[in-house]
């Protein structure tokens, strides 16, 4: 069997998070260890760890906590990623891109 190519699995990890919240982002942020103090301000947020999410890269680095954030920031709906995964890591270029797909 075939391995799954990239846009499988991107949509393998938006399937799953679309069942999981009846938001519907219009800006999405990728919060540096800086910026973790953001999602305090999301608000009627859905929570959801990167490791509960299908093909999603971990990230080990400290201060990135790993959670996609869906709500409303200021008005406008957002996902947020708390953190991401780096190539220096041992992931591939493809692999640490996927969760922007």
């Amino acid at each position: 069997m075939a391995e799954p190519s990239v846009r499988e699995m991107a949509m393998e990890a938006v399937d799953y998070i679309r069942v999981r919240t009846h938001h519907s982002p219009e800006v999405g942020l990728i919060l540096g260890s800086g910026l973790n103090s953001l999602v305090a301000h999301v608000l009627e947020p859905v929570i959801i760890p990167y490791h509960e999410i299908p093909c999603f890269p971990r990230t080990t680095v400290a201060g990135h906590y790993g959670q996609l954030f869906l709500g409303r920031l200021s008005g406008v709906m957002v996902c947020l990623m708390q953190g991401r995964a780096h190539y220096y890591e041992g992931y591939s270029a493809a692999e640490v891109s996927l969760p922007v797909r």
